[in-house]
């Protein structure tokens, strides 16, 4: 109506632009709209399935599946024990620690359940797995452990997942390319001109790790073990007691950022012991002692992990 009144150039020219504008604005409301559908895409954590078995002290064995999403902050989703039409399905909450390799999780509130015969009284589960190579390859397996609301006793038992692609998916990438975790010292190139007695500088260490079952042993030139120790993840109330040869040197030791030294002696040729137990896992499951072992010049790093009660052992052997 008002285009009317102008000189007929002058619509021309309006019209002309608004149609040449119409196909650029459509354009980039489509590639915004595309935009957007990507970053909701990528936003979404990746999701993981681990299919295994629900192995009872009865002798009992269940097929075991957890689906679960991993945000970095903790892992959510879904348990299933049993196979259709006959499972039961809970949520999860959790934690993986791919540098760690372990996962532990809880089976929070049941979504449905459908009644099985068996001999074990199965209550929600609490997990903490590790992934470890066994007689039967590799496996991320562990204990279980529960209570119902009513202190009822749970039959106690393990799971065990063994899918190589499924764990191959988790921990590949992290075995492939975790060359160095958070332990591991980074000192400069070892240098000609260097004071007596200082330590000298190395390469990127190893840092080995010791539970109870799994114990290191070591050659010792020196007469005395310096040992480092304190909380190498996050402090949350880990609680140590340490004992050389069968004698407590540090008792039910809060672990933190500082680090606690000890100076063990050394006599004698045969084999010593330093054995480091779990008083407590603190908030955060389970137990995780950093330790930096010094035979003078030579530096060993080693993470402890155990859960409450269980200890770690670590072998000695004094050499000429």
């Amino acid at each position: 109506m008002y285009l009317s009144r102008l000189p007929a150039s002058c619509s021309t020219d309006l019209f002309s632009r608004k149609f040449l504008l119409l196909p650029i604005m459509k354009a980039l409301l489509f590639i915004l709209a595309a935009c957007f559908a990507a970053s909701a895409v990528f936003a979404q954590p990746k999701q993981y399935t681990l299919t295994g078995a629900l192995v009872m002290q009865t002798g009992e064995t269940f097929p075991y599946k957890i689906i679960f999403s991993d945000s970095g902050a903790g892992i959510k989703g879904f348990s299933l024990t049993y196979k259709e039409p006959n499972e039961t399905k809970t949520t999860i909450r959790g934690k993986l620690d791919r540098q760690m390799r372990t996962l532990s999780f809880k089976e929070k509130d049941i979504v449905y359940s459908h009644n099985v015969q068996t001999k074990a009284f199965m209550c929600l589960v609490n997990a903490n797995l590790e992934y470890v190579q066994d007689g039967s390859g590799k496996a991320l397996k562990g204990a279980i452990t529960s209570r119902e609301a009513d202190n009822t006793a749970c039959t106690e038992g393990q799971i065990v997942f063994r899918d190589e692609k499924e764990l191959q998916n988790i921990f590949s990438y992290h075995e492939q390319f975790d060359t160095v975790i958070t332990m591991k010292k980074k000192v400069k190139a070892p240098v000609a001109d260097v004071t007596p007695g200082e330590a000298i500088p190395q390469e990127p260490m190893t840092t080995e790790k010791v539970t109870a079952g799994v114990d290191r042993s070591y050659d010792w030139h020196s007469d005395t073990v310096v040992v480092d120790v304190w909380d190498g993840g996050n402090v949350d109330g880990d609680r140590v007691t340490i004992q050389f040869n069968g004698k407590p040197v540090l008792t039910n030791y809060p672990l933190i950022k500082t680090k606690k030294q000890l100076k063990l002696p050394i006599t004698g040729t045969g084999v010593n012991t330093i054995m480091i137990t779990a008083e407590s896992e603190g908030n955060e499951p389970p137990n995780t002692a950093s330790l930096m072992l010094s035979d003078g010049l030579t530096q060993y790093s080693i993470l402890a992990y155990n859960k409450k009660g269980d200890a770690a052992l670590i072998k000695v052997k004094r050499v000429k």
